[in-house]
């Protein structure tokens, strides 16, 4: 492993402190939480990107470098931003997904280029099978 720790600690703090949000979101856990949030744990000098919930885990990957690492938590936080942001700018009878990923992909590509653009072509693959829906208006009953 070539990043301690404590260097990542100290570039996800950098980078989140640029974010505006919630502070709960701003933590670097290293140790189970139980409430869903990810911590980061060291296996054989590589990272390790892990969600618990409840004295469940519930997601693993492991044999990280750094970069990866800190995609995997600010994939999460900005999805978070972006969900929020779509539900306060709503465009009726609009697939959400229309608005909440080009601005997640806009937050990611702030904090760094490359992530901006690996996000991007991830969401490009999740459209490809699952292609933005036309709402139809509801009917009042």
């Amino acid at each position: 492993m070539s990043t301690p720790i404590s260097d990542l600690a100290r570039k996800f703090h950098t980078l989140v402190a640029g974010l505006d949000m919630e502070p709960h979101y701003k933590h670097f856990h290293t140790t189970p939480q139980h409430d869903g949030s990810p911590h980061v744990e060291v296996v054989d000098g590589k990272f390790s990107f892990v969600v618990t919930e409840r004295g469940s885990e519930l997601e693993r990957i492991d044999n990280l470098c750094a970069d990866d690492l800190l995609f995997l938590l600010f994939d999460g936080i900005t999805q978070h931003m972006a969900t929020t942001y779509e539900l306060q700018n709503r465009i009726p009878e609009t697939d959400g997904r229309a608005v909440w990923f080009p601005y997640q992909e806009s937050l990611m590509e702030n904090l760094n280029p490359s992530w901006g653009e690996r996000l991007r072509k991830q969401h490009q693959r999740i459209l490809a099978a699952h292609p933005l829906q036309t709402m139809k208006p509801s009917l009042p009953r």
